[in-house]
């Protein structure tokens, strides 16, 4: 076989390929056109509108907890625990009864 005789096998492969790769995307196509959009329940269509309407909301809390910039004492008080944060008003009460 010389090389022009190759191409033209390659070009029939493709060629072939291409033809199956065509006729599933009709079929797929056909299918999608014989289902009945009624078979669905309204309730399932509700569902997922407030499914999708929940995690719109979710995503969007999260980026705006994440965003938001908190200032240093914050980031410290958070950082400490509560008894060390109640320190300065005992020592007022201690110095007030002293």
């Amino acid at each position: 076989m010389n090389e022009e005789d190759d191409m033209s096998t390659f070009a029939d492969e493709i060629s072939n390929q291409i033809d199956a790769g065509r006729q599933t995307i009709e079929r797929s196509i056909g299918e999608l056109r014989e289902m009945d959009i009624k078979k669905v329940p309204p309730a399932a269509y509700v569902a997922a509108g407030l499914f999708v309407v929940t995690g719109i909301g979710l995503v969007g809390w999260m980026m705006y907890r994440n965003r938001r910039r908190r200032t240093l004492m914050q980031r410290l008080q958070d950082a400490l625990p509560d008894t060390v944060r109640e320190l300065p008003s005992r020592v007022k009460r201690v110095r007030s009864i002293g």
